[in-house]
């Protein structure tokens, strides 16, 4: 384990024990008494408060007990303490302002504080399995084949201080209680989509090359999945457990160094940093077409986001947008750019209604646009009430509803007759919305966080929701076109899981595409 890593560890256990009010002098904590900053900041007088003998001699299960009590008053939300959360990880000063040492600390025997440190080393666990069924979850397991039977204080300890000392990016500086504040109250309760499959290792794992481009995952069928690997786009099965390459980095430009890809209509296009693309085939190997898509020798023009569309004539397209403020339309057949236009900021991310009446701009702005894309993408209304950007944007199969994800936290849903406000305001916990998506029968909107959550909502009312918990970077995430599956890809340097699947519910209803003709 490297020296940073370590260090890490024992800021985090520091923390924990702040947190829970214990002395990690008596610990034997092995940082303890070091000169830095942070140990200073957690540190007081009180640690060597003398304990009376019926404390010391109360057991280990009672002292346990106590430490759970304690972790349930605790406020370990993420809105209590986003503003003391920079880049760079936690302040500290402000941490031990809000954790002040109250009076007498309880003493507690070695193996408890054993366990408390333990809980601070949770990356250093293996997962006991490399691939978890629903009924490895029964046995005790979660689904990353983590098995936290007898350990639940652990992680509860762990997950809540990961939650608490994630990196916050912000472009524009902005106080994310008050977005919070104004966000909508969500029953978070529901359960929509049951968990089904996972697999774990380095063969199915996601490669993130952006940390603020996260749409990595496609799925066109509940058999065929496709993501972003170290070697290429894979196409995974997970009713067969099996995958396959369908473009190598052998096919790929020189240096092509993936920032967006779609799947759709048997083809893969990939865009790369320097503006390049890439077009594969699915149904002939030999068929792999590369090119640039902006003029010129420009090697910046980052292709941020791709979105499949159609021309008014059924030809098949492909919109990116990119980094230097162009969306650029992408025609397949003609192998060329055929439309392009021009924005005052740097496009994130671009959606386009079913019909291909309406378009969602996105980008290094507070403000969204909605567009004719016929009309040279002709703005029609402003879509106003983030903080900062937005990366990622999504059009309801009715048309209806747009939603846009922003690095504020939050993810607004607007109603495209009435765009002049928001109609709902969704936030996390972690921190931005890297990636949103209707499902294909509209009943349900998925959101992304960068790390850590997922949330599904109902979007009759935005008023239920389930959060899907687990530990790792988000790639991206996709519904099947039938809308019964959920897929996640995570890539994590830390924790275990690569590709899971989730089937939707039979206790929330049916949730599928034929539902619609019903």
């Amino acid at each position: 384990m490297s020296t940073a890593t370590r260090q890490h560890q024992q800021d985090i256990s520091l923390g924990l024990y702040v947190d829970l009010d214990l002395d990690p002098q008596s610990a034997g904590h092995s940082d303890a008494n070091r000169g830095g900053a942070n140990v200073q900041h957690h540190l007081s007088e009180d640690w060597n408060t003398s304990v009376s003998p019926s404390t010391s001699a109360r057991t280990s299960v009672e002292q346990t007990a106590d430490v759970v009590h304690r972790m349930q008053q605790l406020d370990v939300s993420t809105a209590g303490r986003s503003d003391s959360v920079g880049v760079n990880g936690t302040d500290f000063q402000n941490a031990a302002a809000s954790n002040a040492h109250s009076g007498a600390v309880s003493a507690t025997t070695d193996a408890t504080w054993d366990f408390l440190t333990n809980a601070a080393q949770m990356f250093e666990r293996t997962p006991e399995l490399t691939e978890i069924t629903a009924v490895d979850i029964r046995r005790g397991y979660d689904m990353q084949g983590y098995r936290w039977s007898g350990y639940e204080l652990q992680k509860q300890m762990y997950t809540s201080y990961r939650r608490d000392v994630y990196p916050q990016y912000q472009s524009v500086p902005h106080n994310v209680k008050e977005v919070r504040r104004r966000a909508n109250c969500v029953d978070a309760t529901a359960s929509y989509f049951d968990f089904r499959y996972a697999t774990t290792g380095s063969d199915y794992k996601c490669e993130i090359n952006h940390f603020q481009l996260r749409d990595l995952v496609w799925a066109t069928s509940s058999y065929d999945v496709f993501y972003w690997h170290k070697d290429g786009v894979q196409c995974w099965n997970p009713w067969l457990r099996t995958r396959k390459y369908v473009l190598e980095r052998s096919q790929m430009p020189k240096a092509f160094r993936l920032s967006a890809i779609c799947v759709d209509e048997g083809l893969v296009f990939a865009g790369d940093y320097r503006g390049r693309y890439c077009l594969k085939s699915l149904r002939n190997d030999n068929d792999t077409f590369t090119g640039r898509l902006s003029q010129g020798t420009d090697n910046n023009d980052i292709v941020n986001h791709v979105a499949p569309t159609k021309s008014s004539g059924g030809a098949y397209q492909v919109l990116t947008a990119q980094n230097k403020g162009h969306v650029r339309c992408f025609d397949v057949e003609r192998l060329s750019v055929v439309g392009d236009t021009e924005f005052e900021w740097a496009v994130n991310s671009t959606a386009v209604s079913a019909s291909g009446a309406l378009a969602c701009v996105v980008g290094d702005s507070c403000e969204g646009l909605l567009t004719d894309p016929r009309q040279n993408h002709r703005t029609i209304a402003r879509l106003c009430g983030h903080m900062d950007y937005s990366f990622t944007c999504a059009f309801s199969p009715d048309e209806r509803l747009v939603a846009t994800g922003n690095q504020d936290t939050s993810t607004r849903v607007y109603d495209v007759r009435w765009p002049q406000c928001a109609l709902a305001t969704l936030c996390g916990y972690i921190g931005a919305v890297r990636s949103v998506k209707f499902s294909p029968c509209g009943r349900n909107l998925l959101t992304a966080e960068p790390a850590d959550y997922l949330h599904v909502y109902e979007t009759s009312t935005f008023g239920s929701a389930q959060d899907i918990e687990f530990m790792g970077e988000i790639a991206g995430v996709a519904f099947s076109p039938d809308a019964n599956c959920l897929f996640a890809g995570i890539s994590d340097s830390i924790h275990e899981c690569s590709l899971v699947e989730f089937n939707c519910s039979k206790m929330s209803g049916a949730d599928t595409t034929e539902d619609i003709w019903l």
